[in-house]
């Protein structure tokens, strides 16, 4: 089934796992290599690969600000990219968080926050977008920067810490209290704790796995009323 996937990402993070040497890139109207380092764009360029052009829109563009915009008019702009789409990926990458500016600044909490916001358009109401949690390997190719094994407990830790706060506070947020903690951990007593699911990219991309957790995405939006949902930026 053809899905409409809006993507969120921080365009210039680094701090991921190489791809390769060298990019083509557009330079002055001609395509030249480019020696530098892997950024997140780089892995979004595969994902549109995966799942098709036509049916991804796209969050930050390269330079893109938001310094100089006032609320409704980053609502404007949002409409605009989101409101076709009724999914959103969510590009978790290690350096997606600029420490040097406040959250409401920054592109991609705008972005979450307007994809699970309900909004009347005119006539046709905007609905909630299902949210998925891509998370990348960092510089060292691993994913222990986000997700560590907790053997004692037999479960996986989410270092929701490093995120911003709308994807943390819609994460481990199901109303019915079927997690409990075990040396820090969360541990998932219920199958989907949150209404954000993460998945790592390696899993998101083998084979055809992305249908499912497209999927599966959608399962959760659709039960949004057993979640606690945050949609505001703080």
């Amino acid at each position: 089934m053809t899905r409409k996937v809006f993507v969120s990402y921080k365009y210039k993070d680094e701090m991921v796992a190489k791809l390769q040497d060298s990019f083509y890139e557009e330079v002055n109207g001609v395509m030249r290599r480019n020696y530098r380092d892997t950024r997140v764009r780089d892995y979004v360029d595969i994902l549109q690969q995966k799942v098709g052009r036509d049916n991804i829109n796209l969050g930050e563009r390269d330079g893109e600000s938001l310094d100089d915009f006032s609320d409704t008019h980053i609502e404007t702009l949002l409409k605009k990219r989101i409101r076709q789409c009724s999914i959103t990926i969510v590009i978790i990458s290690k350096g997606m968080k600029e420490s040097t500016k406040v959250e409401k600044d920054q592109w991609i909490p705008w972005e979450v926050s307007y994809s699970l916001r309900v909004v009347p358009t005119g006539g046709n109401t905007k609905q909630m977008n299902a949210v998925l949690g891509v998370v990348l390997p960092d510089e060292t190719g691993k994913y222990n920067w986000y997700y560590t094994s907790n053997p004692i407990c037999n479960s996986i830790t989410h270092h929701t810490g490093q995120l911003f706060k709308i994807l943390k506070d819609n994460m481990f947020n199901i109303l019915e209290k079927e997690l409990r903690e075990c040396q820090g951990a969360k541990i998932h007593i219920n199958d989907e704790p949150s209404l954000i699911k993460t998945v790592k990219w390696d899993d998101f991309m083998s084979g055809n796995n992305y249908n499912y957790y497209l999927d599966k995405a959608i399962e959760i939006r659709n039960d949004a009323k057993s979640y606690d949902v945050h949609v505001n930026i703080d």
